[in-house]
């Protein structure tokens, strides 16, 4: 068996770079960022380094690395590599916590984000959905990347979280936490990106209503029953009774906004590419046809629209990378890297591996209804181990109906050809794009 000291060290890994310049060879990763993962992987296996933003850092990648990240949360220092998280959101926001502290969050938030809580308000978000789309239907036209998480947070206000908050504010709402998301790790222009005066007026707007909302909670002990009342009761109990109203103000803001940017993105990709395949949407229709609109439970029971849902996010992922700061020394595949060093982990690699899906780049949802499931430990669009995505329950429950309810009542006419690949922005997230569409009644 090898020992640290006969394993290569990290400076001995290869350097992967497209170009002359280790800034081209991140532009050419913005261009296509799967696409350059491939090639480096095809290159250099899982384990390898290339420039990222302004460094370099060591990139592990495959269904090998997602196996070895997700078992081995301990070697991760989320306080360190989520650093920004906690600047941003508070000491206590779950992203960014470790350990003991991660694990109690967890807990406390079980109440709203398990599959039971996720599902407990899904008839009301459905039959909210259908006056939604029917007042944008009216409308020349929308931008349904602002409309779905407009809606989204407008029915969570509703439902999960409920209360009382002007349409205007809920749409600066979710306006804010896509903007909080793709600042985050913008290095050297984050001070500025968030000192911007839109950027402030937003944040303390939203920060003022959650805050609003806690002190009406707290005055008012068990006159809401939903899963933010549940929230505040599992918090109690974790602390002796006592409440903090801070924590408070990020569990809401976990309940009511956090997620709904990348369900929004899964929902277009989802309508757009299965509007580019008229074989298939004939198909989806087809299925759709049996449904009363009513019953979301049924939906579970339709293997292409569950196929239509696991293609797009395989092919379209929402987080194409995540970064990780090593909190102690650790070996993979032959190498020893050292404790704090960077590390990308290309968590949706697996996606678009040959050897994983045959044709991977073709959008092909009946794979998932002729095999059933997906290739293990292939998948990473929520994260895996203790720190998987929380909210993934609730975007892979309202997704389904969304994309439902528009395709069996409603065809969607582009105002331009949408983009149809994934492009990054200066921080490695997805690129912000308007989608314009025209939202049209089919014959019943």
């Amino acid at each position: 068996m090898e020992t640290l000291q006969e394993l290569k060290s990290v400076d001995d890994l290869a350097l992967y770079r497209e170009g002359a310049t280790d800034l081209e060879s991140f532009e050419s990763y913005q261009k296509d960022p799967l696409q350059f993962l491939l090639r480096a992987y095809r290159r250099h296996g899982p384990i390898y380094r290339t420039h990222f933003r302004s460094q370099i850092w060591v990139v592990m990648g495959g269904i090998e690395a997602n196996d070895f990240v997700w078992k081995n949360t301990r070697l991760w220092s989320y306080n360190i590599g989520n650093a920004p998280f906690r600047e941003e959101m508070g000491p206590d926001h779950v992203t960014a916590l470790d350990g003991e502290h991660h694990r109690q969050k967890r807990k406390i938030l079980k109440s709203s984000f398990d599959q039971a809580p996720a599902m407990r308000f899904l008839p009301q978000f459905n039959q909210m959905l259908a006056r939604e789309l029917a007042a944008a239907a009216a409308a020349p036209a929308v931008d349904l990347m602002k409309l779905w998480a407009d809606i989204i947070t407008k029915i969570n206000s509703k439902t999960v979280a409920q209360a009382d908050i002007p349409d205007d504010v809920l749409g600066r709402m979710a306006r804010w936490e896509f903007q909080m998301l793709h600042g985050l790790f913008l290095e050297h222009e984050r001070p500025a990106y968030i000192a911007r005066n839109e950027y402030r007026a937003l944040k303390a707007e939203v920060m003022m209503w959650l805050g609003r909302i806690v002190d009406e909670r707290l005055a008012h002990p068990g006159k809401y029953d939903d899963n933010f009342e549940r929230t505040i009761q599992a918090r109690a109990g974790e602390e002796g009774g006592l409440t903090d109203r801070d924590r408070l103000i990020n569990d809401l803001y976990l309940v009511l906004l956090a997620g709904t940017d990348n369900t929004s993105d899964l929902i277009n990709w989802a309508l757009q590419l299965t509007a580019a395949d008229p074989g298939w949407l004939s198909e989806l229709r087809g299925e759709l046809a049996s449904w009363d609109g009513v019953d979301v439970m049924a939906l579970a029971h339709m293997p292409k629209l569950k196929a239509t849902i696991m293609e797009t996010q395989r092919l379209r992922p929402g987080v194409m990378v995540l970064t990780k700061h090593a909190a102690e020394t650790f070996e993979f595949s032959g190498y020893r890297i050292p404790a704090d060093t960077k590390i990308i982990h290309a968590v949706s690699l697996g996606h678009i591996l040959e050897e994983c899906y045959p044709d991977p780049l073709a959008f092909k949802p009946k794979r998932f209804v002729e095999d059933g499931k997906f290739v293990p430990r292939s998948i990473g669009l929520f994260g895996g181990g203790t720190h998987i995505c929380l909210g993934r329950n609730h975007s892979l429950m309202q997704s389904p109906v969304v994309v439902a309810q528009v395709l069996k009542n409603y065809d969607l006419v582009y105002q331009a050809r949408p983009h149809d690949s994934i492009v990054a922005g200066s921080n490695g997230s997805r690129r912000e794009r308007e989608l314009w569409a025209r939202l049209t009644p089919r014959a019943a």
